[in-house]
């Protein structure tokens, strides 16, 4: 009888093993997919800026740059541009990007760009409420961001906008993205 309960013992000691086991190989196997997706998140970004440093996206920026500065109200490749941000507005509601890490490389664009033509996109989704609305949605989450992180970039005014595309018109294909307007330099020497 003696024998019997140690038996019994050692199986359900076995079993908690096992199942302790099982319970732990789940826990590692969640942690390592949500480490691949994340590194997934990151690699989706990268190839979004290479693509945004990158011919025809370079291109089309510059055209939108040099065409408001004279004047133009809504140049033809603004359209590629606010596309592109679209697409990266779905990826953000799909789960494939970060908004936060979009925040952080994209939204100097998007918030120039978004106050620039605000008038245009908010009259066509009179028309179509979904035209852009990923996009507009992504912005959204981007202005909260803005607001926790403590910045006020996200609402420029018309000399701030004006001093973006300036910036835009001498974009140059590859060179690096800045995060932020420039600051303007105080002449105070404090």
């Amino acid at each position: 009888m003696n024998c019997k309960l140690i038996t019994d013992w050692i199986t359900a000691v076995s079993t908690a093993f096992i199942a302790l086991t099982g319970v732990c190989a789940l826990i590692y196997a969640r942690w390592q997919l949500k480490q691949a997706r994340e590194s997934e998140k990151v690699k989706h970004l990268v190839e979004f800026i290479e693509e945004f440093e990158r011919e025809p996206i370079a291109h089309y920026r510059r055209a939108v740059a040099e065409k408001r500065l004279k004047g133009t109200t809504y140049p033809p490749e603004a359209q590629k541009i606010l596309d592109f941000f679209e697409t990266i507005g779905l990826l953000v509601r799909r789960g494939y990007l970060d908004a936060e890490d979009v925040w952080s490389s994209f939204g100097y664009w998007m918030f120039n760009i978004y106050a620039d033509f605000r008038d245009d996109i908010e009259q066509e989704q009179r028309l179509d409420k979904n035209y852009y609305g990923d996009s507009c949605d992504l912005l959204k989450k981007l202005h909260e961001i803005e607001k926790e992180m403590g910045s006020s970039d996200d609402r420029p005014s018309k000399d701030e906008i004006l001093d973006f595309w300036r910036d835009e018109s001498k974009t140059i294909v590859g060179s690096p993205l800045k995060k932020r307007r420039p600051r303007k330099v105080s002449n105070s020497p404090i």
